[in-house]
């Protein structure tokens, strides 16, 4: 039985208040040991869900997801290596994804249980996935006859393989030879997600409201990598994030509101855009 709910993951620091702040709607789900960040368009439609591991993933493993709605009520589900997390942040941008989901996102990959943990290195594990595994994998079909594919879906994380510990299991149970892309409780839990925004598939919801982003103007520094062939240039800024909360928590059901309109609470990082260039020879102003 998968566990479902809704989280909030928020940083509380000191209040601020800022003038008509437009309100916006985030949240983020608890599924399978993972988190699904709801990324959602300008126009209120939700793109999808960005998926983080609550627990500690190893190099060689799944250890991003992009679960991407699309047309016919289906999805598409890819891995990807966080060293390609802001390429695909960037991506989600430019086909429409509200600031307030970017906002959730970035903190929520601030605060993930492998922050900092061999995030430059490349793994390997990206691409889409069937039933929990990277298309082509000849482990799919095996792992869907099984009665419970946990156990072996854990051996397998333990040696690096390319699996999301937690969610792998839920997508391919009980799949075998079946023409689709995951198991249905997992499409039906997905589907709840996407059409309700989960007030009706947990009873305990805490939702996020945002207010505004504002940001320093970006500092960039330039290197040359790869015998001179290649320039490195490296973005960094700093930005300062507000929002506000209300509902219950989904651990424990007691009220989880805090800051207000008014009063938002504030959320402030430093990012960081790593971008190489072969065919200039001084680095943008900007990534």
């Amino acid at each position: 039985m998968a566990f479902l709910c809704m989280a909030l993951i928020g940083l509380m620091s000191q209040s601020f208040a800022y003038g008509q702040p437009t309100i916006a709607e985030t949240r983020i789900h608890s599924y399978g040991n993972w988190d699904l960040v709801e990324i959602k368009d300008n126009t209120g439609d939700v793109m999808g869900f960005w998926a983080v591991p609550v627990i500690a993933v190893d190099v060689g493993n799944i250890r991003r997801l992009w679960f991407e709605s699309i047309p016919g009520n289906d999805w598409n589900v890819w891995a990807f290596e966080p060293v390609t997390i802001f390429d695909k942040m960037d991506s989600l941008i430019a086909n429409g994804a509200s600031d307030d989901s970017i906002d959730i996102l970035l903190y929520r990959e601030s605060t993930a249980a492998d922050s900092g943990t061999n995030l430059s290195v490349d793994g390997g594990a990206n691409g889409l996935m069937v039933k929990g595994f990277i298309a082509g994998d000849p482990l799919t079909e095996a792992a869907g006859s099984l009665s419970d594919p946990n156990a072996m879906i854990d051996l397998l994380a333990n040696i690096g393989y390319p699996v999301a510990p937690g969610m792998t299991g839920l997508m391919v149970d009980g799949t075998a030879g079946a023409s689709v892309g995951m198991n249905q409780a997992t499409k039906q839990s997905l589907d709840c997600l996407r059409l309700t925004g989960g007030s009706e598939c947990s009873p305990c919801t805490c939702s996020r409201m945002g207010g505004s982003i504002q940001s320093t103007p970006w500092s960039v520094s330039s290197q040359w990598v790869n015998s001179n062939t290649r320039l490195k240039c490296t973005y960094t800024r700093t930005e300062t994030h507000t929002y506000w909360k209300a509902g219950l928590d989904p651990d424990t059901c007691l009220d989880c509101t805090a800051g207000s309109e008014d009063e938002p609470l504030v959320n402030t990082f430093e990012r960081e855009v790593i971008r190489y260039w072969m065919d200039l020879g001084t680095c943008p102003p900007q990534p």
